[in-house]
């Protein structure tokens, strides 16, 4: 079995000021509004593991409720949307049952938010879930089909659209590295918190590492290509997405 610990991130290197200043304002006004359903609130994604940017990244909380009905979405709603317009919340709203029973739908997800959480407010939901090995391989595996499948549809939309490439290119590396950091674990047993991470050790994978690089980079604002370069880019991480299906498919 596969369980993650939980573990307060650096808050102060994850959460920028205003975003962390309107989410701490932010998190009474719902334990108001909600009153006895709800449970927890647990922040994850980029800005618990230090990988937030202001401006582009979504302040990702897992509203996690004893029940969920009508009434109860009645009274979140308001504040759920008043979070999404001033720091682009993304509200997960589910019950500790919900994590119970789905962790072998959700593995890579659920464990990633395990290992890279803050508890916010309430009780820790996380401490209960448990991923095992043989849901992760298969998860990680379909993942990875999946997005190969996005790739080439979505290139076939944008291939004349030099910017469809590139917001394509920047959203499936992200995913990517996700699912990597994934494969890197099952493989070595080697944990990597960050995609920035995955990139220092997916050497292990005997993986083409250029263009995972130069498509990160691209994502970062830190590379700029002209049409074929990007072509030939996206081109290179589709190769890079196949090899890697390859490999999660040989796992036992």
């Amino acid at each position: 079995m596969i369980r993650g610990t939980s573990r307060e991130a650096a808050w102060a290197a994850g959460a920028p000021d205003a975003a962390g200043g309107a989410l701490e304002r932010w998190c009474p006004m719902l334990v108001r509004a909600v009153g006895e359903p709800l449970q927890a609130l647990v922040l994850y994604g980029g800005m618990a593991k230090g990988e937030f940017v202001p401006g582009h990244s979504d302040v990702n909380v897992a509203v996690v409720l004893r029940t969920v009905t009508i009434e109860v979405l009645e009274r979140a709603a308001p504040v759920l949307q008043q979070g999404g317009l001033e720091f682009r919340l993304a509200a997960l709203l589910l019950t500790e049952e919900d994590l119970r029973d789905t962790a072998d739908v959700f593995p890579i997800k659920y464990l990633d938010m395990q290992r890279h959480h803050r508890l916010l407010w309430g009780e820790d939901p996380f401490t209960k879930v448990t991923v095992a090995r043989p849901q992760l391989v298969l998860r990680c595996e379909q993942e990875l089909r999946n997005l190969l499948l996005r790739l080439r549809q979505a290139y076939v939309t944008h291939r004349q659209r030099p910017e469809g490439l590139q917001a394509t290119l920047s959203h499936a590396v992200s995913s990517l590295l996700l699912n990597l950091g994934v494969l890197v674990e099952l493989k070595t047993g080697q944990c990597v918190a960050t995609k920035e991470a995955v990139l220092d050790c997916v050497s292990v994978l005997d993986l083409p590492l250029e263009p995972l690089r130069r498509a990160w980079a691209l994502k970062a604002g830190e590379l700029r290509l002209d049409a074929p370069a990007l072509k030939a880019l996206y081109g290179g991480l589709m190769e890079v997405v196949q090899a890697a299906a390859a490999q999660a498919a040989r796992l036992d």
